[in-house]
């Protein structure tokens, strides 16, 4: 109730909180757009974390190599800050070249 008084009663209060969490709905559109154009990625990046064994497809090495570390936790929080580096690390060692830098 109170929240509620504070927005009606200031609206400007609630406007930093509503632009910056459209920013992050920006942001995570953004990382999901890289991965979700990627025959099966999703489903490879889960399977590779449940089974622990990973297995991913060229479409997605090339979408997971083409997203940030700080994207990759917006889209699979869940996952562990250190599984996109092992993704990663599993696409060099498969292809023989080192991803390109992402911002």
């Amino acid at each position: 109730m109170v929240v509620v008084f504070a927005c009606v009663a200031s609206p400007s209060l609630a406007r930093p909180v509503v632009e910056e969490n459209k920013t992050v709905v920006d942001d995570i559109e953004k990382c999901w757009a890289a991965v979700i154009g990627a025959s099966g990625c999703i489903q490879d990046v889960f399977s590779s974390f449940f089974t622990g064994r990973i297995s991913l497809g060229p479409q997605c090495c090339t979408a997971i190599e083409g997203i940030s570390d700080n994207c990759f936790s917006k889209i699979f929080p869940f996952l562990g800050a250190n599984f996109n580096p092992l993704l990663k690390a599993f696409w060099i060692a498969q292809s023989g070249t080192a991803p390109p830098p992402t911002a």
